[in-house]
C-alpha cells in the first residue's frame, strides 16, 4: 500500500501537469509544505455566484503574502482537483510541526488596539481557550529565568506563566493603560505601559531575556510589515545566545520562516499541521512559530 508521500508525489505530479487558470477568491492563504505551496481560501464560483472555502485550491510557484493582501485578491496556479485535495490534505495533516508554513497575508489594515481590559473583551474567550494552552505547551521544557511578553495584554499569559515557574522573572509590555493597570493588579510588577516598538526604552537598560513570547502582537495588533520586522530584530538583541521566541497568529501574518532565520533565529516549530483544515466557522489555532536564537 502506498504511503501519503508517495501519493502526496503523484498528485503533485498530475497538478503541475494541469494548464493553469486564475482564481478570485474572498481571501486567499499560503501554505508551504513537501516543498511545494499550495493556495488555500474561500473561491468564488462566478456560476454559482457565490464562494466555497477549498483546503487546497491550487498549485502556485513564485507567489508571496503581499500578493494574495487584501480582500477578493486574483492568483494563477494549477488546479487541484477534489481527488487529488484529499490527498495533500491528508499528507499535510500528517506532518510535523517544523515541516508545513502558514501564511496568512494581511487583509485588515486598521489598526486592532481595543481600549478597555483584554480579559473583557469577546475575542479573550479564543486566547484562553486555544492560544494561551499551546503557548504554554510551547514554553514546557524551555530552562528561562527571565521572560518577556510583548503585547501582554491584561496578564492573563503572564500570570499563568508566573505560576507555573514561580522563580522565573516575569516581564509585560502593552500600549493600552487599562491592560497595564490589570496586569499590575494581578501582582505583576515588571509591568511598562508602552508600544511594542519602543521596547529598547521600555526596558530597563541592559535587560535581556531567556525567553519572549509575541501573543498575537507581531501577527494580529501590529498592521505594518516592516514595524513586525523591526520588533522582532530588536528583541532578538534583547535575547541571549540560546534563548527561544514564541510567536502565535490569529490573523494575518507579517513574519515568515524566511523573515524569522534572517533576524537570526533557528525555527523549530512552525505551526499545527492537524488544524490547518479545521472549519473556519469555529476557531483553532494553526500557526505558531517556537524559534531559538543562533549562539
Amino acid at each position: 500500500m502506498r504511503n501519503n508521500e508517495e501519493q502526496f508525489r503523484e498528485a503533485v505530479g498530475r497538478i503541475r501537469a494541469a494548464a493553469p487558470v486564475s482564481l478570485t477568491g474572498r481571501w486567499f492563504n499560503l501554505i508551504r509544505a513537501g516543498g511545494c505551496d499550495f493556495i488555500q481560501g474561500e473561491v468564488y464560483d462566478a456560476d454559482a455566484g457565490k464562494g466555497h472555502t477549498r483546503n487546497i485550491a491550487l498549485l502556485v510557484e513564485g507567489v508571496e503574502a503581499e500578493d494574495l493582501e487584501g480582500f477578493w485578491p486574483e492568483v494563477t496556479g494549477r488546479p487541484v482537483s477534489v481527488e487529488d485535495e484529499e490527498v495533500i490534505v491528508r499528507f499535510i495533516s500528517s506532518l510535523g510541526e517544523n515541516e508545513a508554513e502558514l501564511i496568512v497575508p494581511l487583509r485588515n489594515v486598521s489598526p486592532s488596539v481595543n481600549w478597555g481590559r483584554f480579559d473583557e473583551e469577546k475575542e479573550y474567550g479564543i486566547y484562553e481557550s486555544a492560544i494561551y494552552p499551546a503557548v504554554l505547551d510551547a514554553l514546557c521544557g524551555i530552562p528561562f529565568r527571565r521572560l518577556l511578553d510583548a503585547g501582554c495584554g491584561s496578564g492573563n499569559l503572564l500570570e499563568r506563566i508566573a505560576g507555573r515557574c514561580p522563580d522565573a522573572e516575569c516581564h509585560g509590555i502593552d500600549v493600552n493603560p487599562d491592560n497595564v493597570e490589570a496586569a499590575r493588579e494581578r501582582g505583576l510588577t515588571h509591568i511598562y505601559e508602552g508600544d511594542a516598538g519602543e521596547m529598547d526604552r521600555l526596558l530597563p537598560r541592559g535587560a535581556v531575556f531567556d525567553a519572549i513570547v509575541f501573543c498575537g502582537l507581531l501577527n494580529r495588533q501590529v498592521t505594518e510589515r516592516q514595524k513586525a520586522l523591526d520588533i522582532l530584530q530588536t528583541s532578538v538583541g534583547r535575547l541571549v545566545p540560546g534563548g527561544h521566541v514564541v510567536i502565535t497568529g490569529y490573523s494575518s501574518c507579517h513574519l515568515t520562516a524566511d523573515d524569522l532565520s534572517r533576524a537570526g533565529l533557528s525555527v523549530l516549530r512552525k505551526c499545527l499541521p492537524k488544524n490547518l483544515f479545521r472549519d473556519y466557522g469555529s476557531y483553532a489555532l494553526r500557526q505558531l512559530y517556537l524559534c531559538r536564537k543562533n549562539a
